[in-house]
C-alpha cells in the first residue's frame, strides 16, 4: 500500500517520479525552495537523545498542521539509531563523524528533520532530499514532504536516517538503507508494526519492471529518466538480498561494518571487500547486477516478491 497524500493514496506513477527525483538530488550542488512553498513554521521542537556513544539532539521543524508527527518521528529516529548501533556494533557518533566534522559547532551531534507540505529543489517539487552534510546549501537537515511520511509510513524517514551510516557508493548505499529497517525488524532489533513494514516493502518498488535501458548498477545509477531511476533503485535493493544470501547473516553484518567505517568509494573497492569476506567468483554471481554481461547466478527477476525476502 502506498502512503497517503492529502487523504488519498499516491499513484504508482507519482511514487516512481518522487523516488527517481530523490535519487537525483545527490547529483546537484545547490538548491532553492520555491517561493510559493513558504509556510510559517508551526513548531520547532528539540528532543535530547542518549545513544551508546554519547548524546545527540533531534530537532524537528514542522511546517505543517500534522503536529502529532513530531513525537512519532522522534520515536522512529530513536528506535532506528539504537537498532543500527546494536546490530552493527558501531556507535552513531563514529559513523556520522565524517559528516559532523564539516558542520558548524552548533550543528554537530544534531539530527535535524524538516517536514513541509511541499518540498522543492531548484523550483521542482521532488518530495524530499537529504542535506545533513551541507553540500546542498546552508539549510541543513533531512527534508520530507508530509504526504510521503505520514504517521504509520516511516519508510522514507528511516531510509534517509540510514545515510548517516552509509553514503558511498550511492548505488550500494541506497539499497542498504532501504533494506536494513526490514532486516533489523526481522531480527528483533527494531519494532515496526505491520503497516510500517508494508511502507518499507512499498518503497522497495519490487513490482517495478526491468527497464529497457537496464545496465549494471555501478555504471550509471542516477538516470534522468524516472522510469529508469525507479528500476535502478529497486535493483539496488534486490542486490542486498543477493549479498545477504551469499555472505550469510554474519558475513553481511561484517560487510556493513566495513562499509560504515572504511572508505569504499567504488565498484572495485566493493569487490575487494567481498573477496576478503568470502572467496567466491563474485563477478559471475553479480553479472548483470553489478558487472556487465548476461544475468547468470541470479535472474533479473530475483527478489521481486516478498517470499524471496522472507526465505532469507
Amino acid at each position: 500500500m502506498s502512503a497517503p497524500a492529502n487523504g488519498k493514496l499516491l499513484s504508482g506513477g507519482v511514487r516512481r517520479f518522487l523516488l527517481a527525483a530523490i535519487l537525483l538530488v545527490f547529483g546537484f550542488s545547490s538548491f532553492a525552495q520555491s517561493p510559493t512553498s513558504k509556510i510559517r513554521v508551526r513548531s520547532d521542537r528539540e528532543y535530547p537523545l542518549k545513544l551508546r556513544g554519547g548524546d545527540i539532539l533531534v530537532t524537528i521543524q514542522n511546517e505543517t498542521s500534522a503536529q502529532q508527527w513530531d513525537r512519532y518521528a522522534f520515536e522512529k529516529t530513536r528506535d532506528l539509531l539504537d537498532a543500527y548501533e546494536s546490530y552493527t556494533g558501531i556507535f552513531f557518533h563514529q559513523a556520522a563523524a565524517p559528516i559532523f566534522k564539516s558542520l558548524p559547532p552548533k550543528e554537530r551531534n544534531r539530527v535535524r528533520l524538516v517536514l513541509k507540505e511541499s518540498v522543492f529543489l531548484n523550483g521542482t517539487r521532488i518530495g524530499g532530499y537529504n542535506n545533513v552534510s551541507g553540500e546542498l546549501g546552508k539549510d541543513l537537515g533531512i527534508y520530507l514532504e508530509s504526504g510521503l511520511v505520514p504517521i504509520g509510513y516511516p519508510a522514507l524517514l528511516l531510509h534517509e536516517l540510514g545515510h548517516y551510516y552509509f553514503i558511498e557508493p550511492l548505488w550500494l548505499s541506497e539499497g542498504i538503507v532501504s533494506f536494513l529497517p526490514y532486516l533489523l525488524a526481522k531480527k528483533g532489533y527494531l519494532r515496526l508494526n505491520q503497516q510500517e513494514l508494508m511502507s518499507i516493502y512499498d518503497e522497495w518498488e519490487l513490482g517495478e519492471p526491468p527497464s529497457k535501458n537496464d545496465h549494471p548498477l555501478g555504471a550509471d545509477f542516477q538516470s534522468a529518466d524516472p522510469r529508469v531511476g525507479a528500476w535502478m533503485y529497486s535493483k539496488s535493493v534486490r542486490l542486498q538480498g543477493i549479498l545477504y544470501k551469499e555472505l550469510g547473516s554474519e558475513g553481511y553484518r561484517s560487510f556493513l561494518r566495513i562499509l560504515a567505517t572504511t572508505d569504499v568509494p567504488d565498484t572495485d573497492a566493493v569487490l575487494k571487500v567481498l573477496l576478503r569476506l568470502k572467496a567466491k567468483n563474485w563477478e559471475q554471481i553479480l553479472k548483470g547486477w553489478l558487472f556487465p554481461g548476461k544475468y547468470l547466478s541470479y535472474p533479473i527477476k530475483s527478489f521481486s516478491n516478498l517470499r524471496d525476502w522472507e526465505a532469507l
